[in-house]
This record gives structure tokens, C-alpha cells and sequence, in this order.
């Protein structure tokens, strides 16, 4: 397989993963940013928190299911850097938590 199909692979993969708590993938929530893979398939990202006081086991999960995704699909999580959202993403994640809660 090619070294861009392979990516093309992790990327679709990772784009997948839904929040534990919400209804939504983190790509659609605003919660994934600077996806980078080497040609060797490891996958350096950054997961963007709406707030800092994020409890460590959803953190953990949402990372943990990351992982999960990039290996199911060739790859290897190397990287997970951790961000807060501007006020504005604020905004817009809560807007769409609130539309996709389970609850």
C-alpha cells in the first residue's frame, strides 16, 4: 500500500472516533487539530479540550480510542498534545454537545 492510501487509512479512521459522552466525533466537535503522519505511519495530533478541567479517564479515553483507530488502520499513535479551545470553539462545542448529548 501506498505511503498516501495508508494515511488516507488512519486519517478516515481517526476521523471516526466519537466522544465517550456525546454523540459526535471529535473531528466534528472541534476537538482534533495538526493530524501528522510519517512515512512510517505514526500519527503525531493534538486534542483540543473545551476545558481544562476535563476528568483524566475521558481524556484517557478519547486518546486510548485514538490510538485504537490509528492501529486498526496501519498506524501508530506517537503523539497526543493536548490544547484548549478558544472561546469562539467553546461556543460551538457546547452548542453541539447540547444537539448530540447521550446523556
Amino acid at each position: 500500500m501506498s505511503d498516501n492510501k495508508n494515511n488516507q487509512n488512519i486519517i478516515a479512521a481517526l476521523e471516526k472516533v466519537e466522544h465517550p459522552s456525546i454523540a459526535a466525533t471529535l473531528v466534528y466537535l472541534g476537538m482534533l487539530r495538526d493530524i501528522e503522519i510519517d512515512q512510517d505511519g505514526k500519527v503525531s495530533l493534538v486534542l483540543v479540550l473545551p476545558f481544562p478541567s476535563i476528568p483524566d479517564n475521558i481524556r484517557n479515553y478519547m486518546v486510548n480510542s485514538l490510538a485504537a483507530a490509528a492501529n486498526s488502520a496501519g498506524g501508530e499513535l506517537q503523539k497526543a498534545g493536548l490544547a484548549l479551545m478558544t472561546k469562539e470553539e467553546v461556543q460551538d462545542f457546547l452548542a453541539k454537545e447540547k444537539a448530540n448529548w447521550r446523556g
